[in-house]
């Protein structure tokens, strides 16, 4: 049994009997009251031993900062993958050997900023994840297995596995919830797993407390561990290899993830399968003032799980209410936008795919010159739309273009179910910043076993300031009828307002990009009203062709740095088809007047100097008068 579980009992049995001894000893006196006091006693016994077949429930240790990375190692990366998320080194730029910028869908960061990554790494990402390890480490064991793990079936909770072994075989994860392995050594896997029943890969942590060895195919969770961890050839893992010591070496592998998907779960009163919808969280920040936050200084969380901004999450979904929340900075405001309401609370309903956006403004002292922010557009078209006799290959193509007038650094995708994107085009100065007249085009392909929505999300930077749009797509699987696509763009007539603020005019295109005509289009923004409609139906038909740009047009009156998001909606083949935009406005702050000097402000200032001069000659002149008169 677990010690610290025992200690647990010892102290609950201890603290028990100090409470009995007490009662006997103020009913000493009452001998005939020692017959109860005695039955009281052998009670409270019996309920601290009772106490000790509790079950510990494992909890998200809660990763913080480091959550949006997939590799962070403390002395060197070496070797080759494709990651998802952003990569860390605790050291300098030039412990990263043969790993490039275009390897990775995130961020490289070391401690100098110092290429393949321009980027410095925050000492918040390692301090919380050392804190996640020492959460994992203190909480209470559910049992001990292993250390050969082959063929085992496991519910959540907290598993201490010796020096774990994974030879070949495969372990199953059964049902939703936390899942923690604790490797007292070295951890090595030539196996896989297999997540039935609500598992998810985003649940699964590992603490090893040296080295992590991955072997075989596949691999799932988050792995931190002590001395580094290394990957042999052309390993897949759903999840990240966070190092707290030494290095992660990498060999063609494929990182993504750690997934949310949940697993297929029977669902009992239909026919139709699981009953699930999903929720993607995005997060916008808006540094104008002097602020310096970034997406990853505000962690996400649905009913208090923690996501990363821009990977789909897997839900069950029977009318089911979910509330996002975000770990709250005092310097920074905090609004909801897209399919959330103002409290950040979604009702799911199976089949939906909803997209909400958390956007934080800095309240902290105001800039010389307000910041231009950026502005971005993402197109996103699969091939094919369908697949009518089954399973089979998608390509999809994403077109990502600045709409705004400065350029973009730290461009970054985020796709949930397609992995690796590749950038094929655009980038025509080679400066990995996406210019006012480049369009960069980029390509992921998989293999698709059922109907699918595939999510991607687009971010990028300048003055401090986040840009970011989505794009979604349906491809079908089995059933020959194409769905259809919508695409929207937001424009204002100027990015930044003088102090006091003032009139923007909005202009918002519609665009067709799919194979199928919409009707029933609709678009809706969450604070400027009414959208006019003023052309692009050339033929009059009120069905959005693919042919067709439909503009609208919004005025605003502006007093304050304001982001605001727009929807577009539309019906094809009996499917609704959605997208939405994002555009930031930065207002200058009010400049605090001058302090009321008692003066009429009608008086011009020639007068009030030639007043203030006379009165300093008049006065000048009674006090040289009261000299000689004395």
């Amino acid at each position: 049994m677990n010690n610290i579980f025992l200690l647990n009992i010892k102290i609950n049995m201890e603290s028990r009997l100090c409470l009995a001894k007490k009662l006997i000893s103020k009913k000493s006196m009452q001998k005939k009251n020692n017959k109860v006091l005695t039955i009281i006693l052998s009670i409270i016994i019996m309920l601290g031993v009772a106490k000790s077949t509790d079950v510990f429930a494992a909890t998200d240790p809660g990763l913080g900062a480091a959550a949006t990375f997939s590799i962070i190692a403390q002395t060197g990366i070496t070797g080759t993958a494709t990651i998802s998320g952003d990569v860390g080194l605790n050291s300098t730029g030039a412990g990263i050997t043969a790993l490039t910028a275009g390897d990775v869908g995130g961020t490289i960061y070391s401690t100098d900023g110092v290429a393949p990554g321009s980027s410095i790494l925050d000492a918040a990402v390692q301090a919380n994840l050392s804190t996640a390890n020492g959460n994992i480490s203190g909480q209470g064991s559910t049992a001990s297995i292993g250390p050969a793990l082959d063929g085992l079936t496991v519910t959540p909770g907290v598993y201490d596995i010796g020096a774990g072994r994974l030879n070949g075989g495969v372990l199953t994860l059964d049902g939703s919830g936390v899942y923690i392995f604790r490797a007292s050594s070295d951890l090595v896997s030539s196996g896989s797993l297999n997540l039935i029943n609500g598992a998810r890969a985003c649940d699964v942590f590992w603490q090893v407390d040296t080295l992590a060895t991955i072997n075989g195919s596949s691999f799932t969770g988050t792995i931190i561990a002590g001395t580094g961890v290394h990957f042999g050839n052309n390993v897949t893992l759903d999840g990240s290899a966070l190092a707290l010591g030494g290095d992660v070496t990498l060999l063609n592998n494929t990182i993504s993830g750690p997934s949310c998907a949940a697993a297929s779960t029977p669902v009992t009163g239909g026919s139709s399968g699981p009953q699930i919808g999903t929720i993607n969280v995005v997060k916008v920040v808006v540094n104008d003032n002097s602020g310096t936050k970034k997406i990853s200084d505000f962690p996400l969380f649905v009913n208090d799980e923690l996501v990363t901004s821009g990977w789909t999450n897997t839900y069950e979904a029977r009318n089911t209410m979910y509330a996002i929340t975000e770990t709250e900075d005092p310097n920074y405001t905090s609004e909801f936008s897209g399919d959330c309401d103002a409290n950040g609370e979604i009702e799911l309903v199976s089949g939906n795919n909803f997209i909400c956006v958390v956007t934080n403004d800095d309240i902290g002292a105001p800039l010389p010159t307000p910041p231009v922010p950026p502005l971005i557009d993402i197109v996103k078209v699969p091939s094919p739309l369908a697949l009518p006799a089954g399973p089979g290959p998608v390509t999809y193509t994403y077109t990502l273009s600045n709409i705004g007038t400065v350029p973009v650094s730290d461009v970054t995708l985020a796709g949930d179910s397609c992995s690796p994107i590749n950038l094929i085009s655009g980038d025509t100065n080679n400066d990995s910043i996406l210019d006012l007249n480049e369009k960069w085009v980029y390509t992921c392909s998989t293999t698709l076993s059922e109907t699918h929505t595939n999510t991607i999300v687009a971010t990028g930077w300048v003055n401090g300031i986040s840009a970011t749009d989505v794009a979604s797509a349906k491809v079908v699987v089995g059933v020959p009828d194409v769905p259809p696509l919508i695409h929207v763009t937001k424009i204002p007539n100027k990015f930044t307002l003088p102090s006091g603020g003032g009139l923007i005019d909005y202009i918002v295109r519609v665009t067709n990009p799919g194979t199928v005509a919409l009707s029933d289009v609709k678009v809706t923004d969450n604070k400027c009203a009414p959208m006019t409609y003023f052309s692009g139906d050339t033929n009059g038909d009120s069905l959005l062709d693919t042919t067709e740009t439909w503009r609208y047009t919004c005025q605003l009156n502006l007093t304050k740095t304001t982001v605001n998001t727009v929807m577009a909606t539309g019906f094809g083949n009996g499917s609704l088809v959605r997208d939405l935009a994002i555009a930031t406005v930065v207002v200058s702050p009010l400049v605090p007047s001058l302090p009321n000097t008692g003066f009429v402000n009608n008086i011009p200032w020639t007068i009030i100097i030639v007043s203030i001069i006379m009165l300093v000659i008049s006065t000048s002149f009674v006090v040289v008068l009261k000299k000689r008169l004395n």
